[in-house]
């Protein structure tokens, strides 16, 4: 099954609401989490599904198993780009990433994104910012399909496959430096999967119906977006760098443990 996503990335980087994490409250009305420009998604921010989504909407639970099956998704591709073993043409590879985190799931990271998965409307938003990651990135994909069904797994699987195909239209000079002014194709999805500073994730996935068709939104917020002008990830030999150790169930990313700055 081949699923197509029609995101694009987001680089630049609403009553009042307060979302508790643990023992923490963040007002995320607060325009400091927004410097570049709001408002917040969470801002003001869904609880529940927008009338608009319709009476067939559903959102999806995405609990342990799931979160799972992302995590290893994201972190299987990072394990084979900072192994050295990804391509990004005929007999070239990528170099190997010297201290590329472990992915962990983050709840708040995922409650914001449902804020915006809830919206049901296709669209990247303009800040989901948090007080430990001041720039969060973002990853979006939308399957439309009619007379199919298809499995939860199968749609995640697909979205980030999807995402991580974009590797055949980077090459390691984007990835030592990423581009500014940049239009050609999309490499954004890719290059957020593989940024080496990015150690936490959260999405959220929303079906609704729309003119005949079933619409799955899928929304993953990362630690930390793509910087014009930084690198993705600091090439050298593959965990070379990491203070934690390597991680032996996941070649080539630092142990789940180890200590990375999500500030450029």
């Amino acid at each position: 099954m081949k699923l197509v996503t029609v995101g694009k990335i987001y680089l630049g980087f609403s009553s009042y609401r307060w979302l508790v994490i643990s023992t923490q409250q963040t007002n995320y009305c607060d325009p400091k989490l927004c410097p570049k420009g709001g408002p917040h998604i969470a801002c003001h921010g869904l609880t529940t599904l927008a009338t608009s989504c319709g009476s067939g909407s559903q959102e999806t639970s995405l609990d342990s198993s799931l979160q799972a099956l992302i995590l290893d998704l994201h972190n299987k591709l990072r394990s084979k780009v900072a192994s050295g073993q990804q391509t990004y043409a005929a007999n070239a590879f990528y170099p190997q990433a010297a201290r590329m985190a472990t992915l962990q799931w983050d709840n708040e990271l995922a409650a914001i994104a449902a804020n915006n998965a809830r919206r049901c409307v296709y669209g990247h938003d303009k800040c989901r910012n948090t007080i430990a990651f001041p720039y969060a990135g973002q990853n979006i994909a939308m399957f439309s399909y009619s007379g199919q069904t298809f499995t939860v797994n199968e749609l995640i699987t697909g979205f980030v496959n999807d995402w991580f195909a974009e590797f055949k239209d980077a090459n390691p000079n984007y990835v030592a430096s990423y581009p500014k002014g940049y239009t050609g194709p999309d490499i954004g999805h890719f290059t957020q999967i593989v940024s080496d500073r990015t150690n936490r994730i959260g999405c959220s996935l929303v079906k609704y119906d729309e003119d005949g068709w079933t619409n799955q939104y899928f929304v993953c917020n990362y630690a930390l977006t793509n910087i014009i002008g930084q690198p993705i990830y600091a090439a050298g030999n593959a965990c070379s760098k990491c203070t934690s150790g390597c991680n032996a169930a996941y070649p080539g990313l630092c142990n789940a443990n180890e200590s990375v700055s999500p500030i450029p």
